[in-house]
């Protein structure tokens, strides 16, 4: 019998999650394993015609032989069925969508997928499968993905959701059905129990989280605890809450988190109960509230993460100015460093207020120039300490409207907070990706760059940079960062490559640099330029500053020494041709001789001049993988001048191994950005340089969509060893018949392994999709399959494979790979066999039955060893 279970406290991802898996186990009967939210009992009563299920008690736990298991993967979770996982002859299907824990059932098969609800994980399986949605059915799963993402509010919520959601109401999801059950009206015991939460609520700061407790008595039990928690949480914005509310004996407590340092699992845990890291609840039986209250407390304190402090992501030493500087003097102040306020300390550095370009300019239009700036500061100061908490500082932000907050350190300025810095902290480093604010760009002061160095760059490469700036102010050079790392730098990306250039003899002073970091140093005297080689491994490009010029269309350069100018003359694009100083005083000045601030600044990718795709059409593929990368479009005039390029078949002149370095750059870019690239180029008509018979087809594009899904997961499955770059060129190759796409490998010089893993992917790994989706195969034959594969095809095979071929992957990776047999030649030989090809076969057949269990040890090996010797002797 199959039996479909979800968890106690029954939710509507868990009711949504087995009518969907009832749908792909269509024998299986549904069964509740405890009580059921008032509001899915609600829908349940009114729909019960069409939904069916069977009580716990009429059913004969040991006729189970599969389970399926939804909205949880913790055995203790199934009421009065936990003890059926891990019987003898009982399959367990698992599908969740909660990070997984120590308490998870062992042994299952587990298609969980870390998204917003786990009804779109079986969404997503449906889907795959073509199966017919009814109307319903829409509405029951859109009710599901609402409730367990906040209607895609909730921090674990991903674009998947939403995509579920996109198809659902396509299906006919009826939204006043999900309006209608999403938000019930609060019966008036809820209504009472809440008004007793919210009067009796506190706010407590544990480790710098503020944690907000509310606790509450009543006469009679009150269910939908966690319904109340939540509403009280949204009506007062809550980033954490913990309710206990003492019912019939015993203290039901709820608790809610929107914050990474809160795992409300974790905590309740400890409470005998337990849920997730953004929810979960637990009872407390024979406690008192104040008891109760005391151990949770107790428990915040021993599990609750620390908050960042400001002392972690203040910026420093900040700029100062006295308390008796002149306002002119300020004010060119100022204006040099691009700041808008600088903080005003007294003689003994004490702050004690803060002046900004609003105070100055209103000084200077009244004509008082002269007069010292402590008559026009602020004194109201809003600074803190450095323990104060990024929940305190973005209050005083929100609070105050400002932009900074000081830091102080026994009455001295230490560092300073900005937005940024909290933004940042808050969400990521990634959240402002290339983000270039409005305005800004052109302003970029020394000091302005100054600070974005020390927030980008690791400590060691900032070092590394002053040193490399002392030295060239010892010998006298003009030493300059360049390219990639400066446009990087000013667009907030990750980008450590360490490019300079020296106006001079470039090899000369990579050689000075090796000898005082303790490298060595890599020369290229016709080019004039050299790598330092740190002893960490890390990689400095040193090159004199030199011109270029190319004696024919898609040749390569001849290069002249020159100035710096020049040398940023010969780049691709105006993005990337800035400099930032390196030596002496000028460290950090930004160098833009053709615009490429402005470039910055309105998001464009611009050539230098109209001949640069015709002396490198190469920059056409650079060209779009910076417009896909940043989020960039072609200047007007560039689109036309790429566009006439390839109409003129220059792109055809370059050498395929010149092309193919560009094509790995674009395809080592993360989804999806690869194929907006291939689309990009496509509009473009370069497309059909590389191939004529290649077009953007329904099919690719499909492909595409799976590599974006599940890309980034296949690779982390089949280890870092892994280009990533090759499934994602193998499905723009993999419309082309097979030959053509060997031809074209073997054209474009990819290096032997490289071609055979893309053949792989366009030959095998579809033959082994249809293998593999069929009927359940034992391990030995899954490792047939698998074992000739490389890294890349088999990261290609769990993309576009369905459910079937994804799980074998999985089990091939983790458990089966590296399976070896314990026996080896030594023991044929000395059971009188020959050394012969029958070794490798012998082994071969012992180390299947090893992967199918049918020798389980050594002994077990030999005997079967023994048999086959004999009949291999025969």
């Amino acid at each position: 019998m199959d039996v479909i279970l979800g968890h106690a406290s029954v939710d509507f991802d868990a009711l949504a999650s087995m009518v969907a898996a009832k749908k792909l186990y269509p024998e299986a009967v549904m069964v509740f394993t405890g009580a059921v939210n008032r509001n899915v009992r609600e829908f349940i009563a009114l729909h019960g015609d069409v939904l069916e299920f069977m009580e716990p008690r009429s059913l004969d736990a040991e006729a189970i032989t599969r389970l399926i298991v939804v909205d949880n993967r913790i055995a203790d979770r199934l009421g009065e069925f936990r003890g059926v996982p891990g019987s003898p002859g009982v399959e367990v299907f698992v599908y969740d969508h909660h990070p997984a824990s120590l308490h998870d059932m062992a042994g299952v098969k587990d298609y969980s997928e870390p998204l917003g609800s786990t009804t779109t994980v079986l969404v997503k399986i449906i889907r795959s499968k073509s199966m017919p949605v009814s109307p319903f059915e829409a509405t029951l799963f859109a009710l599901g993905i609402h409730e367990d993402t906040g209607s895609l509010t909730f921090a674990g919520t991903t674009y998947e959701d939403a995509e579920a959601l996109t198809y659902l109401m396509r299906e006919g999801a009826n939204l006043n059905v999900v309006m209608h059950f999403l938000g019930p009206q609060l019966t008036t015991s809820q209504h009472e129990l809440m008004k007793k939460l919210l009067s009796s609520l506190e706010m407590h700061r544990v480790k710098g989280v503020l944690v907000a407790v509310a606790k509450a008595r009543m006469e009679e039990y009150v269910e939908g605890a966690s319904l109340i928690a939540g509403k009280l949480a949204e009506l007062e914005n809550l980033d954490v809450l913990f309710t206990l509310a003492h019912m019939h004996g015993r203290v039901v407590v709820v608790g809610l988190s929107r914050l990474s340092q809160v795992d409300v699992d974790e905590v309740l845990s400890g409470l005998g109960g337990g849920g997730h890291a953004k929810a979960g609840s637990a009872v407390m039986k024979g406690y008192s509230l104040g008891r109760a209250q005391t151990r949770l407390m107790q428990l915040l304190e021993e599990r609750v993460r620390p908050l960042v402090t400001a002392g972690e992501i203040m910026s420093g030493p900040v700029k100062t100015i006295g308390e008796d500087t002149p306002i002119t003097e300020a004010s060119r102040r100022m204006e040099r460093t691009g700041h808008t306020a600088f903080p005003v300390v007294d003689d003994a550095g004490g702050l004690v207020g803060i002046i900004s370009r609003k105070d100055l300019d209103k000084a200077g239009h009244h004509g008082l120039g002269h007069a010292p700036v402590k008559g026009f500061m602020s004194r109201n100061l809003i600074a803190v300490d450095e323990g104060a908490s990024l929940q305190e500082i973005q209050a005083l932000m929100t609070g105050n409207a400002i932009g900074r907050v000081p830091v102080v350190r026994d009455g001295r300025v230490a560092g300073i907070v900005t937005r940024t810095d909290v933004i940042r902290a808050l969400h990521g480093t990634d959240y402002l990706r290339g983000f270039v604010p409005p305005g800004r760009v052109a302003g970029y002061s020394r000091a302005v760059v100054l600070e974005m160095m020390q927030r980008s760059l690791p400590g060691d490469v900032q070092a590394l940079l002053r040193g490399i700036s002392q030295a060239a102010e010892r010998e006298a050079y003009n030493v300059y960062l360049v390219g990639g790392v400066v446009r990087d730098l000013l667009l907030g990306f990750p980008n450590l490559d360490l490019d300079i250039v020296v106006e001079g003899e470039g090899i000369e002073f990579a050689r000075l640099l090796a000898r005082e970091l303790k490298g060595r140093v890599r020369s290229h005297r016709k080019f004039g330029t050299a790598v330092v080689i740190l002893p960490t491994g890390r990689r400095i490009d040193v090159a004199t500053a030199r011109t270029e010029f190319y004696e024919y269309p898609a040749a390569l350069p001849t290069v002249e020494i020159s100035s710096i100018r020049q040398d940023l003359y010969r780049r691709d694009f105006t993005i990337n041709a800035m400099a930032m100083a390196l030596a002496g005083e000028h460290f950090g000045e930004i160098l833009d001789y053709f615009g490429g601030l402005r470039d910055l600044e309105r998001r464009h990718v611009r050539i230098l001049h109209n001949l640069s795709f015709v002396e490198d059409p190469t920059r056409i593929f650079r060209a779009v993988r910076f417009e896909q990368r940043y989020g960039f479009q072609l200047e007007r005039q560039t689109e036309i001048l790429a566009r006439r390029a390839v109409e003129m078949e220059i792109v055809g002149k370059l050498t395929n191994a010149r092309v193919r370095d560009e094509l790995i750059d674009i395809f080592s870019e993360p989804c999806p950005l690869p194929f907006k690239a291939v689309e990009r180029l496509e509009d473009l008509g370069a497309l059909r340089t590389l191939h004529p018979e290649l077009v953007v087809s329904p099919a690719m594009r499909g492909r595409y969509r799976l590599l974006a899904r599940h890309g980034d997961e296949a690779m982390r499955l089949v280890g870092e060893g892994a280009k990533k770059w090759i499934p994602s060129l193998a499905a723009m190759l993999e419309d082309l018949p097979l030959q053509e796409s060997e031809k074209w490998c073997h054209q474009m010089r990819f290096k032997r392994d490289d071609t055979a893993a893309i053949l792989q992917c366009l030959g095998r790994v579809p033959e082994t999709i249809k293998a593999l989706s069929g009927e359940e195969l034992p391990p030995s034959r899954i490792a047939d399959f698998l074992d000739p594969l490389a890294g890349e095809a088999l990261a290609y095979l769990y993309v576009l494979g369905g459910p079937l071929p994804r799980a074998s992957v999985v089990s091939y990776m983790r458990k089966w790979k590296n399976m070896i047999t314990e026996i080896d030649g030594n023991d044929l030989a000395a059971l009188g066999l020959q050394p012969s090809r029958a070794y490798a076969e012998i082994l071969a057949k012992v180390r299947a039955a090893r992967l199918d269990g049918a020798v389980k040890n050594r002994e077990e090996e030999l005997k079967l060893a023994r048999r086959l010797v004999k009949k291999a002797k025969g």
